[in-house]
């Protein structure tokens, strides 16, 4: 693990010393998703690859599956066999709120399940161009209330989330903020989190060639189908530009050379300037959502146990 940086809520962690097999997926997800999605190709067959890439994240087999309606969408609680009762994650996937439902994610929800020792709830919100903004941010309410109806604690479920997921979970926190008071969720944990619709960060362009995942022209095709007529600076698209006091604490995990680095650094900054307790982890080496490579990749299966590790502090 290396020293923080001078931001004291930042830590950089060094990469384990597998560099060969991060350099082996490195090449299969620039093959398999950058090189497909980059194209733009038509929406239908998106969500469709991205279905068929996912299932290399296996569920594990000791976790079980319950698919239940919530305000009309599916969604898929996991639980691993020493689940906690007490304590529950509501997981928003990614996918640039374009692509990743249909169950895409259920075997990576599932890993998350089993290392955090926690059950999740994983909605297949509704997807952009066809339902913009709010729409996902409603669905994502929806399951929320369905815990807390399920008997959980509202301070007792951790929003939870992946690249546009993360902004995602971010802007369902705000939305929480607004409606119930300060802190009305447990905690956040943001991956590799989108917060910038308007990607005016820095890292994108320096590190476009670097990130094996995402090409920055997918993203400013993807945004705008979830942006709507909205202003892409609009707080509940990019959180990045909301007030951010009151929210509860958060974990930021995102690797080094990932293109929504700079959403990161300034999203931390941003929450500990609000005064919101943030402990943000920038994985050197590792590239945009590598949590994903869960149980493929050690630097994953760490990170993914860090969020653990974070979720049983009481602070």
């Amino acid at each position: 693990m290396g020293d923080g940086s001078e931001q004291h809520h930042i830590l950089h962690i060094n990469p384990t010393k597998a560099r060969a097999r991060r350099r082996f997926f490195k090449g299969v997800l620039r093959a398999t998703m950058k090189s497909v999605l980059k194209k733009n190709p038509p929406m239908g067959f998106q969500r469709a690859w991205t279905r068929a890439v996912l299932k290399s994240v296996a569920k594990p087999s000791s976790v079980t599956v319950d698919v239940r309606r919530v305000n009309g969408r599916t969604v898929h609680v996991l639980t691993p066999p020493n689940a906690d009762p007490d304590e529950g994650i509501l997981f928003l996937h990614g996918g640039a709120y374009v692509i990743g439902g249909d169950g895409a994610y259920v075997g990576y929800a599932g890993q998350i399940a089993r290392a955090t020792r926690r059950r999740v709830w994983l909605p297949d919100y509704r997807l952009a161009p066809e339902h913009a903004y709010p729409a996902a941010v409603e669905d994502a309410l929806a399951t929320f209330d369905a815990m807390v109806n399920e008997g959980f604690n509202q301070e007792d479920i951790t929003l939870l989330g992946d690249s546009a997921g993360g902004g995602l979970s971010a802007a369902t926190a705000l939305a929480l903020k607004a409606r119930d008071g300060d802190d009305a969720a447990g905690a956040l944990v943001l991956m590799s989190p989108w917060t910038d619709l308007t990607m005016s960060g820095e890292s994108v362009e320096r590190l476009a060639s670097r990130d094996p995942l995402i090409d920055p022209a997918w993203g400013r095709a993807s945004r705008m189908g979830y942006a709507g007529n909205r202003p892409l600076d609009d707080p509940g698209l990019s959180p990045l530009f909301a007030r951010l006091e009151g929210l509860p604490r958060t974990l930021i995990q995102t690797g080094s050379e990932e293109v929504l680095l700079s959403d990161t650094l300034r999203f931390a900054d941003a929450l500990n300037a609000a005064g919101v307790p943030v402990q943000c982890e920038i994985y050197d080496d590792l590239w945009h959502d590598f949590q994903m490579q869960v149980g493929l990749v050690a630097d994953a299966t760490r990170a993914v146990n860090r969020i653990r590790v974070f979720l049983d502090r009481d602070d």
